[in-house]
């Protein structure tokens, strides 16, 4: 197997903080980290920017996450991978196999895709194939290995938190005029520029895990290299810096940005270089390393967690003759006609089809003013920017691709905008876009979730 050697950043600094003053130590919980490497074989078929070939080379490794967090308020266990997204099917059967064995609930299981697109097929996203049966199998194995070697390594530790800005992401929603949007780099653009980390030192200052997030699609690079691109890059830089194996990212609000490195001004984005994928990481590693030195505050523990169902208005779904006329067309694209021929068999097997869409909310608080998040799908950074305004104390994780990914999760300004981020929904197999109701059914979902459920605006 060819490996390409990714570079190793040099160490930098201690992370060994004295609290200001005389503010007792926070009250501890217990915490264990572990990663396994899920490696596709070479020749898997690759998803994420349409390459028609299977996988050439391993660039660098990709890897399962888990970090096992208990404490007396609960326990949790929050799990990431290099990996584009998976269907709410796998992740049933990930979390359903993790229950049986440690007798954990859905709601406590948080699971989050970095939305890597130099990685293998996983759906069956655009109507394709969908992933190998054997690798969704080296998924699951590799998953239970994680959590049983966090569960294994679990020793006590302290949480602090911290939050800064990046410059990474740019909108990729270009006004054209019009009133409506072309895909390109767009400067000005609404992205979501916050950067939250969370640290967990044990007894004897190491960190046993650095939890981050940026809000970027990691799509830098294009070919048949596997690779866990920029979040890859930024575990290496902050593994290196704070002496740990534990670095952990989380994808933001991330579905209409890319980093800022890959924009040709304003006119289009081209494919980046290994090179400048590392330079996006060591970007991620300076400023979280900055903030490590001076706003780290402790957060006290207080685990707790909450899981709704929010329900997306769609707009109107057109009759069964209009998915015929696509079926029968002779210049419709393959894709689009599997599309039609599986709505016109929905529609004949069930009559109607819904007219909202489903999408998870799945909050999970590490300690009190520390909270990620998470939607079920590619949240825009606009909609990232209105959760951190609904929480607004104390340190945010706003998530999409958490626990799957229904569908791109746009802005209500947006959908008269239209753009990918909003025609796209044929490709996530529904029948019609989302109507310009979003921003309203986010607000409702946090306001019930503030008001009735554990996860409160709240840094005290």
């Amino acid at each position: 197997m060819k490996r390409k050697p990714a570079k190793n950043p040099s160490p930098k600094i201690n992370t060994t903080r004295k609290l200001p003053g005389n503010i007792p130590p926070p009250p501890q919980m217990q915490a264990g980290f572990a990663k396994v490497c899920v490696n596709p074989p070479l020749g898997m078929a690759m998803e994420g920017l349409g390459q028609p070939e299977g996988c050439k080379t391993i660039h660098d490794d990709l890897h399962v996450y888990a970090l096992y967090l208990t404490h007396s308020s609960g326990t949790a266990l929050i799990l990431g991978a290099d990996l584009l997204f998976f269907e709410r099917s796998h992740v049933d059967r990930f979390k359903g196999a993790i229950g049986r064995r440690w007798d954990l609930s859905p709601r406590q299981i948080l699971l989050n895709t970095s939305h890597n697109h130099a990685g293998p097929r996983l759906t069956h996203w655009n109507y394709s194939n969908g992933v190998e049966t054997h690798y969704l199998d080296q998924i699951e194995a590799a998953i239970l290995q994680a959590v049983k070697m966090s569960i294994e390594n679990v020793r006590e530790v302290a949480v602090w938190g911290g939050k800064t800005q990046t410059k990474i992401p740019v909108c990729r929603r270009k006004p054209d005029g019009t009133g409506k949007v072309k895909w390109a780099p767009h400067h000005d653009g609404v992205i979501c520029g916050t950067l939250p980390f969370c640290l967990l030192k044990d007894q004897g200052h190491q960190v046993v895990s650095l939890l981050y997030s940026v809000s970027c699609h990691p799509s830098m690079i294009r070919g048949l290299d596997i690779s866990a691109e920029y979040p890859g890059a930024a575990n290496r830089q902050l593994n290196a810096r704070f002496h740990t194996e534990g670095s952990l990212f989380l994808q933001g609000a991330g579905g209409d940005a890319k980093p800022r490195q890959v924009a040709m001004g304003e006119e289009r984005w081209r494919s980046g270089t290994w090179d400048e994928m590392e330079e996006v990481g060591m970007e991620i590693a300076d400023a979280i390393e900055a903030a490590a030195q001076h706003e780290l505050v402790p957060i006290a523990p207080d685990l707790k967690t909450a899981y709704m169902e929010t329900q997306w208005p769609m707009q109107d779904i057109p009759p069964r003759s209009a998915f015929e006329r696509i079926l029968n067309n002779p210049e419709t694209k393959k894709e689009q006609r599997l599309w039609a021929a599986d709505i016109i068999q929905r529609l004949d097997r069930l009559g109607n089809l819904p007219r909202h869409m489903p999408v998870g909310l799945h909050a999970l608080q590490i300690g009190k003013g520390l909270r990620l998040i998470g939607f079920e799908g590619e949240l825009v950074g606009e909609l990232g920017n209105l959760i951190l305004k609904s929480y607004n104390q104390g340190i945010t994780f706003p998530l999409g691709y958490t626990d799957g990914a229904m569908i791109y999760l746009p802005s209500s300004r947006m959908i008269e905008e239209e753009g990918y981020e909003v025609s796209s929904y044929w490709e996530y197999h529904h029948p019609a876009p989302l109507a310009a109701q979003c921003d309203a059914v986010v607000k409702t979902a946090l306001d019930h979730l503030k008001k009735n459920g554990p996860i409160q605006n709240t840094q005290d």
